[in-house]
């Protein structure tokens, strides 16, 4: 008699809704380490609460409504050892060119770029990353499911590492530029008239917005494709035509980073408006409320680097026509994702 077969053993993670047959690496690692709201797993919140007591996850940290915020997914299918070895590999480029260039800096790069661009205004814009690291972070605490969590943290390690960029490349050029000194861009950031504007926007989104939801709507589709683009990229893409290659690499990977946050804002943007969502129609609203609200300050905000423009004569794109193309370009990427429109 022949035996019986043997059962074949359950699938691994079969509590994940995977997209494919069988979970994904990213899918396997990273979801539903964070409990689901309704006590997926945290019965009773018995294990997770804040400091004064209530449940460490609830509906009520945003307006926006999902029935199942673990639906969520990174479009680069990023977790934590493959984002890490991406990033090493940047830093390491920067690093390398950065000792190249170093013995010759003094000699090969315009006076005008140290002092006007590098000095006046790339160096405080470390704080800018730095202030919204803070308020991304302080958001994902709120965050309903692991995998959204997980694309916000990552977004606050590039803050953090775009800001060390720019102060170790500040530190070379003290070391190699006679004469160059950025000690004061602390006090510019916090009193110039040039960065106030910028200031009072970067504060309120790192401190006074309360919804996790809207600090990724605030800094991921306003913000950055106005204020980073025109103080960043547009920018520091004319380094090289001042002798300033390095800047440009940074920027570089700032913009690959920009470009993957986007993605996954747009992809969490389709989520919660998707047609089978029962508040996408609610959720559509509040996104569009958030645009309305946050892209003219993104726009007033950066005006007044319509003044360092004008020092540099090898660019010859105005402020004027930058802003508005980038303007431009926002509403696009709002309109296109359903949540468009400025009042």
């Amino acid at each position: 008699m022949t035996a019986p077969a043997a059962a074949k053993p359950p699938r691994d993670f079969t509590y994940i809704n995977a997209r494919r047959k069988r979970p994904s690496e990213y899918e396997a690692v990273n979801l539903h380490v964070q409990p689901r709201l309704g006590n997926w797993w945290d019965k009773g919140n018995s294990y997770l609460r804040t400091p004064d007591g209530r449940a460490a996850f609830i509906e009520e940290s945003t307006h926006l409504r999902h029935p199942d915020w673990h639906d969520f997914r990174d479009p680069c299918g990023l977790w934590q050892r493959p984002y890490m070895r991406m990033q090493a590999e940047q830093e390491r480029a920067i690093e390398r060119l950065t000792a190249d260039v170093a013995p010759t800096l003094a000699q090969d790069i315009d006076p005008v770029w140290v002092q006007a661009v590098l000095r006046d205004h790339y160096a405080v814009w470390s704080f800018v990353e730095n202030g919204l690291y803070r308020g991304m972070f302080s958001a994902s605490r709120e965050g309903l499911s692991d995998t959204v969590v997980a694309s916000m943290l990552f977004e606050t390690f590039d803050r953090a590492r775009h800001s060390q960029d720019i102060v170790h490349w500040v530190l070379a050029l003290e070391e190699n530029v006679p004469g160059f000194d950025a000690t004061g861009a602390k006090e510019t950031w916090l009193e110039h008239p040039r960065y106030q504007p910028l200031r009072r926007l970067v504060e309120q989104i790192a401190f006074g917005v309360k919804d996790w939801g809207e600090t990724i709507i605030a800094t991921n589709l306003c913000f950055d494709p106005i204020a980073s683009e025109l103080a960043v990229s547009r920018l520091l893409r004319h380094g090289p035509l001042h002798g300033d290659v390095v800047s440009k690499l940074i920027v570089a990977a700032f913009d690959r980073d920009r470009r993957r946050e986007a993605d996954w804002t747009a992809e969490y943007v389709n989520m919660v408006t998707a047609d089978d969502v029962p508040a996408a129609a609610g959720n559509r609203a509040v996104i569009a409320e958030w645009v309305v609200k946050w892209t003219p300050r993104a726009i007033r905000a950066t005006e007044p680097l319509a003044e360092l423009y004008a020092q540099l004569a090898a660019v010859k794109v105005s402020f004027a026509d930058t802003l508005a193309e980038a303007a431009a370009r926002q509403q696009q990427l709002v309109t296109a994702l359903g949540v468009g429109g400025v009042a």
